[in-house]
């Protein structure tokens, strides 16, 4: 066993040795490589995604007649919050509309009829970093728990929001196109 071991010694020894190179002085830089596929656009000062909120998540507060969820959002930092721009959005029928809005649809009442409804989302920014969105039927009626429902929510840093008054801020499409969002 001794004479195996101060065999692979040796080797390992032989090896090592064999493959260290004197290095010489550093040579000549080289020729720059060819040009690389372009990537995507991007920008990195905002921040957009879709966030579902399930019908579950809302909660009631009665003491004022409407429905509240909180939705945490980390890219709402101190700047964005105190000096740029927290853009809401709500799919309805396939379309972004900005929040605020009032919202018509239909559900089926306490009886199983079918109504028209009619309700209030409105939106708080928070400076801890989220969104606070709040839900009003029209006639104060909280029976009716709200939808399932897709927001998109943009957060515009103060250093792009402030150099961007040609842009539409109601119309996501436009947003989308300003500042090259991905869906």
């Amino acid at each position: 066993m001794k004479k195996l071991s101060v065999i692979c010694m040796m080797f390992l020894s032989v090896v090592f040795f064999a493959t260290c190179t004197k290095v010489g002085p550093m040579g000549p830089q080289g020729p720059q490589g060819p040009q690389g596929p372009a990537g995507h656009d991007g920008n990195a000062n905002v921040a957009s995604s879709t966030v579902t909120v399930k019908s579950s998540d809302w909660e009631w507060l009665n003491q004022y007649g409407q429905w509240v969820v909180t939705i945490d959002y980390p890219a709402i930092n101190n700047n964005v919050y105190n000096y740029g721009a927290v853009l809401v959005y709500m799919d309805v029928d396939g379309a972004w509309s900005q929040v605020p809005l009032t919202y018509y649809y239909q559900d089926l009442n306490d009886a199983g009829e079918l109504i028209n409804c009619e309700a209030s989302i409105e939106v708080a920014t928070l400076n801890d970093g989220g969104v606070r969105l709040f839900w009003t039927e029209s006639d104060f009626y909280g029976g009716m728990r709200p939808q399932t429902c897709d927001f998109k929510i943009v957060a515009i840093e103060a250093t792009v929001y402030s150099h961007r008054s040609d842009v539409d801020y109601s119309n996501y499409e436009a947003v989308k196109a300003a500042f090259q969002l991905a869906d």
